[in-house]
């Protein structure tokens, strides 16, 4: 037989994993989807890109509650020129008709300092 005590207890254990429940699916409607971050993605390449050719394959909690890890995979054509030293890729293309200098955007990346989370 339960007692006055015990109910008590079990109520107050009951009422807290029913906010905890009710918290966790606040925090979840407020994550990251991944249509919102193909949106994202498409809007940081300049808004020119084809939004079906960014397929998201998971979004994951970031280091704090302010960020997310997306994992994405996007299509681009490369220019390959031939060398002394056999094929090179010299040229990206993201969008329609915009061909970028491969060795600028590999020298900007490298050149870049890394991130630190």
């Amino acid at each position: 037989m339960l007692t006055r005590k015990m109910t008590a207890l079990w109520l107050v254990a009951g009422c807290s994993l029913g906010a905890t429940a009710f918290a966790l699916g606040v925090v979840a409607g407020q994550a990251l989807s991944a249509r919102a971050a193909q949106g994202a993605i498409q809007q940081a390449l300049g808004g020119r890109y084809d939004r079906s050719r960014i397929r998201i394959r998971r979004v994951l909690p970031g280091f704090s509650p302010n960020d997310a890890i997306v994992e994405a995979q996007i299509d681009a054509t490369f220019k390959f020129t031939r060398a002394a030293q056999g094929w090179q890729a010299t040229e990206v293309r993201l969008t329609d008709r915009d061909w970028r200098r491969l060795d600028a955007l590999t020298r900007e990346l490298a050149q870049a300092p890394a991130a630190q989370p």
